[in-house]
């Protein structure tokens, strides 16, 4: 009799431990998910929705990389936390994004970017991108400032041919000097970036001239869906975009909105053509 209860006690553990482990993501699941050649989103999705148990010594975390893991893969795993809580942001400014609509009826909002292709309508939200400053030639090409994106490919990805924004730009200002389309390059630590200034002798500011998407911008006949205070343009690139990472930048930091873009930085809204 004791050893039959001992027996269905070893059960219930079991089958609790089974249960437990099922949703418990491991080194071995990633190695799955690279292997199906699952995108960094996904994957950084699966790491923020699970229960997790990562290895992540030197020679793991090297095997990884290996095996194509990211550095923003790699920093999820060894701070899986903290990929939670980024999780929790963006579902948050998701939700206030949508508040924020609700407010404003059929019109649109002025921190979103309307990207309209064979017809359909989808909204765009902005990243903040992180800035880097590096001395060119030891310092004899001057000092040069960039402006990074994480990972190596935006989430969005869009066909290069017949792209058109829809943007909200405000009253007094010329939408040439609000906004900006940007080729960005991929570093070899898996990185988007984009020069933002530099200079040797004097030291000028903006996206580097052959790093800009010439676009045509007209303001819309129907300005019923554009917010007060703002004209509703039509942006759209003059060539197709050729395969590559992209964003469309707005002067959000040097062109200060009321009530709208409270952080203060320029507003990046990336994407792909493939």
């Amino acid at each position: 009799m004791k050893n039959l209860l001992n027996l269905l006690i070893a059960c219930v553990f079991g089958v609790a431990s089974m249960s437990a482990s099922a949703d418990t993501i491991t080194n071995a699941d990633i190695f799955k998910l690279l292997e199906a050649g699952m995108p960094e989103s996904v994957i950084l999705q699966s790491i923020a929705s699970n229960t997790t148990k990562f290895n992540t010594n030197a020679d793991s975390l090297i095997k990884l990389k290996n095996k194509g893991a990211t550095p923003a893969i790699l920093q999820a795993m060894m701070n899986p936390k903290g990929v939670q809580a980024s999780s929790a942001s963006v579902k948050e400014s998701n939700a206030n994004a949508t508040t924020a609509n609700a407010k404003l009826g059929n019109k649109l909002n002025p921190e979103e970017i309307i990207v309209v292709t064979a017809g359909q309508e989808s909204t765009m939200q902005y990243i903040m991108p992180q800035m880097r400053t590096a001395a060119r030639a030891f310092g004899f090409g001057g000092v040069a400032s960039y402006a990074v994106l994480p990972g190596t490919k935006a989430a969005r990805r869009l066909s290069g041919d017949g792209i058109e924004f829809l943007v909200n730009v405000p009253k007094n200002v010329q939408a040439v000097g609000y906004l900006t389309v940007a080729n960005f390059a991929i570093r070899e630590n898996g990185t988007r970036e984009v020069l933002t200034g530099g200079g040797y002798m004097s030291y000028s500011s903006g996206i580097s001239k052959d790093r800009v998407i010439p676009v045509k911008s007209e303001a819309l006949p129907d300005q019923s869906r554009a917010r007060e205070g703002f004209v509703l343009y039509k942006i759209t690139p003059e060539r197709s975009l050729p395969t590559g990472e992209y964003a469309f930048i707005l002067y959000t930091q040097e062109i200060r909105t009321a009530g709208f873009f409270a952080t203060g930085a320029n507003s990046y809204f990336d994407f792909g053509v493939d």
